[in-house]
């Protein structure tokens, strides 16, 4: 275990004014309810140094003094329900490695947990928190086998990511959303045969293997986001260049699950990273960077699903990772871009129906070594 004082920097947040909304604002929110909601969020990547780095609402700063993986690393984060935050990384051993906050100490704990050599260096990983306060993590290892680690309430070392699949499910490395119904973990990729596949693990304690789309849909191991409240909406960017939509029922149970062509064809690069949200009662929400680099978000706020432009051209690496997150009525969506870390938020207000926007979008300058379009996390710290 390796600790280090974790502290923000005062950075000064300078607004986009370069960037042109779509969504005509009708007032804005609340500016204490703004930033309540963003001292609540936090987003990480690994930088070209192979540390891990935070930004927040204060600016960027390591997280961490400990280079852990490669860089431009996949990375997953999840809050704990102690309201502390972890981050989740495939380390350059090949093994999973998690950075942890600590409310007694403000200190950055950073542990691997389990055996090296079980997927490639800096791969794709995923972490959701259960309605139970367990923290489930989930990759797609060497074997092409999927992967998990759970934790009760605090990350802290111990059996290691298992198994929890057949081998050559999956391409090593590939996309992987986790996702949860209830107290029930599971993940949705992209299968090496080219369909949308889930793995959930059963009120029996098992494991079961539900394809979730015909093969050949998507590019294998391509871009794929869930969406969860009440339900579980899987979105996947197919070989057409749609965006496609599968809707999960309560429990892993085989249905004949169709997708749903949410865009037309071309409006995203096949396979492209795609990041999904939903608010509680409210729109569904799907963020991509498109073939120009301008960040797109399809809702389906007014009953039907459009699809509106966020930003300008060449804010985002096309096709590139995005990471959004739900915060009350606000959501908040992270990028890297072309020497800037991008921010843009969003606050649904309701009622009246259909709901208005009020977007407004923010840059961090990238004085740190962090490259353009790398993975980014996003989750709420406490």
């Amino acid at each position: 275990m390796i600790s280090t004082r974790f502290r923000r920097p005062r950075v000064a947040v300078a607004v986009a004014a370069a960037l042109a909304l779509t969504v005509t604002p009708t007032g804005a929110p609340p500016a204490r309810a703004a930033q309540a909601a963003a001292s609540q969020v936090v987003s990480f990547t690994v930088g070209q140094d192979g540390r891990l780095y935070l930004a927040s609402s204060a600016g960027i700063t390591p997280f961490g003094s400990t280079a852990v993986a490669p860089p431009g690393a996949g990375v997953g984060a999840a809050r704990q329900p102690d309201g502390n935050v972890a981050a989740f990384v495939i380390g350059t051993q090949g093994g999973l490695v998690a950075a942890v906050t600590s409310s007694a100490t403000s200190n950055v704990s950073v542990y691997r947990d389990g055996a090296a050599g079980l997927a490639p260096p800096g791969a794709k990983v995923s972490a959701v928190t259960d309605s139970a306060g367990y923290l489930h993590v989930f990759f797609a290892g060497t074997d092409g086998a999927i992967y998990s680690a759970s934790y009760n309430r605090l990350v802290r070392p111990g059996g290691g990511p298992q198994r929890v699949s057949a081998p050559g499910l999956a391409p090593p490395g590939a996309v992987v959303a986790a996702t949860r119904q209830s107290t029930m973990p599971g993940v949705v990729f992209v299968g090496a045969d080219g369909a949308l596949t889930s793995v959930w693990r059963t009120s029996a304690g098992t494991w079961a293997t539900i394809p979730a789309g015909p093969a050949g849909l998507a590019p294998p191991g391509g871009g794929v986001a869930v969406a969860a409240t009440t339900g579980v909406q899987a979105y996947v960017a197919g070989l057409d260049g749609r965006i496609w939509q599968v809707g999960f029922a309560f429990g892993p149970r085989p249905e004949p699950w169709q997708p749903v062509a949410i865009t037309g064809a071309g409006a995203a690069p096949a396979g492209a990273r795609l990041a999904a949200a939903q608010f509680t009662g409210g729109p569904s929400n799907v963020f991509f960077a498109g073939s120009d680099g301008a960040v797109r978000v399809v809702t389906n706020m007014a009953g039907g699903w459009q699809q509106s432009v966020t930003t300008a051209a060449g804010a985002a690496k096309p096709g590139g990772p995005v990471a959004i997150v739900a915060v009350d009525d606000y959501l908040y969506s992270a990028w890297c871009g072309n020497d800037l870390w991008w921010w843009l938020y969003w606050w649904w207000r309701r009622p009246p129906p259909p709901p208005p926007w009020w977007g407004e979008p923010f840059t961090l300058p990238l004085t740190q070594p962090i490259q353009y379009g790398a993975e980014v996390a996003i989750t709420l710290y406490r």
